[in-house]
């Protein structure tokens, strides 16, 4: 660890860019990070717009709002629940200054997160494998790609942001995006990788308006290997392919060690620890998975799914405070995004704030097949907030319903009805490929009565 400029309760580590509150790491992007060290460096003094702009996007290519947007995070890293100006001021027209006095203090020993970061760049150096069945090898001859920039590099920028989304509109607009990347630069792997992404979330949330599922899946296989036959080294490409091979075989190990391998090769790659955060979650490894997501948002913050991601490894730790405002984030940045009104209702029920839980739960926005999900989690809601419900869902457990076991186990047991409770966990692994996320059920705080029931033990085992 370099450097560290304390000005409680924050540090931050001026090599590493790293922020922390009270010892506890904040998710800052690339950008961001730079952009606060900038701010730093001169504590009390104006840092002028342009000063900020030539420095953080050298290349000349940025939007108008880049840096407001970029102010706007460090604001509320610093905030979160207010507007950040007691942080960084703005001074109209010309810049901004950061506010509270900053010392400097003696550095420490490294950060885990710090030597795991070194690990993944040292094994990427060596590192020498063999892709699947297609043959694809991975060598130690190969450089880091360069920077897209110009018109490709904003496709591609624009793309990842519609591709977060992920909803059919913002996966159809990605694939655009990532198809003009091509068309620009044939010979850069990163277009082909996108444009895998868009293929597997076609496939994976079923946006058959755009493909089918079995298409999607062998678009999203071949794109990852246009890319690979590009740039053998793309950790892009081959997280990608980690992800199709585990809808193909169910091999969670070695879809794990795969994502490693991603990670090694493309550190800075958010999607990466995203997938390997659900993985070790499947894994039931909570702790494992909280880690990774953490710096999935690091690098993307406002992406979505990864801090709805990261919300849940932290509700599976019980840590519900936590848990709740990565929901809220998610909600800010797409108030209707897919499970964050029903995970930040829990979250909130866990805490014992009644009306925003129920706020929550009535603000969930679900097509009429998820209904019976929706009020579930609402009379689950309103149980553990000590009211009647005031719909009954019907729980008799039965195959193919729209239902999410663990939500229906979960109001099984608040009603004292154990054995339906079992037989919904139990019909949710009747699908093989719902199996490998057995270990996750585990972990759910609303199952908590039942881990020490055999039967219980017996299923998930």
């Amino acid at each position: 660890m370099g450097v560290r400029l304390s000005f409680p309760p924050f540090t931050f580590d001026r090599d590493e860019r790293v922020l922390r509150r009270d010892g506890r790491t904040v998710p800052l992007a690339p950008k961001v990070a730079e952009a606060l060290a900038l701010l730093l460096a001169e504590p009390g003094a104006l840092v002028e717009k342009n000063a900020l702009r030539d420095a953080l996007w050298p290349d000349g290519f940025v939007e108008d709002g880049n840096l407001t947007q970029t102010i706007y995070l460090i604001r509320r890293a610093l905030d979160p629940d207010g507007d950040g100006r007691t942080f960084v001021e703005t001074i109209p027209r010309r810049g901004y200054r950061f506010v509270p006095p900053v010392s400097a203090v003696e550095p420490d020993r490294p950060s885990a997160l710090a030597r795991f970061a070194f690990a993944a760049r040292a094994a990427a150096a060596g590192l020498a494998i063999v892709v699947l069945s297609g043959g694809v090898s991975i060598g130690s001859s190969g450089t880091s790609p360069s920077a897209l920039t110009g018109d490709a590099g904003r496709a591609y920028a624009v793309g990842r942001y519609n591709w977060n989304r992920r909803t059919e509109s913002g996966v159809r607009m990605a694939i655009a995006n990532f198809e003009r990347v091509v068309q620009l630069a044939p010979n850069d792997a990163r277009g082909y990788a996108g444009l895998a992404d868009a293929y597997m979330t076609t496939g994976q949330w079923e946006y058959t308006a755009i493909a089918s599922k079995p298409v999607a899946f062998r678009r999203a296989e071949s794109y990852a290997r246009h890319a690979l036959e590009r740039d053998p080294r793309s950790g892009e490409a081959l997280t990608t392919l980690s992800w199709l091979m585990l809808d193909k075989n169910n091999d969670l190990d070695a879809t794990e060690r795969m994502l490693r391998t991603g990670i090694a090769l493309s550190p800075n790659h958010a999607p990466a620890y995203e997938y390997l955060g659900i993985a070790l979650l499947y894994h039931g490894d909570a702790d494992g998975a909280r880690t990774a997501l953490r710096r999935s948002v690091e690098l993307d913050p406002l992406s979505p799914i990864d801090l709805l991601w990261y919300g849940r490894a932290l509700y599976y730790e019980r840590r519900f405070g936590e848990a709740r405002t990565a929901f809220r984030q998610v909600m800010e940045l797409d108030s209707t995004f897919k499970d964050a009104p029903v995970m930040l209702a829990l979250a909130d029920a866990e805490l014992g704030l009644r009306d925003e839980a129920l706020h929550a739960v009535a603000s969930a926005k679900f097509p009429p097949d998820k209904h019976d999900y929706v009020a579930m989690t609402a009379a689950f809601v309103d149980i553990r907030l000590g009211r009647a419900p005031r719909t009954l869902p019907d729980l008799r457990p039965r195959k193919g319903v729209h239902i999410d076991a663990a939500t229906a186990a979960a109001l099984c047991l608040a009603f004292g009805r154990r054995d339906d409770a079992l037989a919904w966990v139990k019909l949710s692994f009747d699908d093989p490929h719902e199996r490998i996320s057995r270990k996750m059920i585990t972990l759910d705080p609303r199952l908590a009565p039942l881990k020490d029931d055999p039967r219980f033990r017996a299923i998930t085992g």
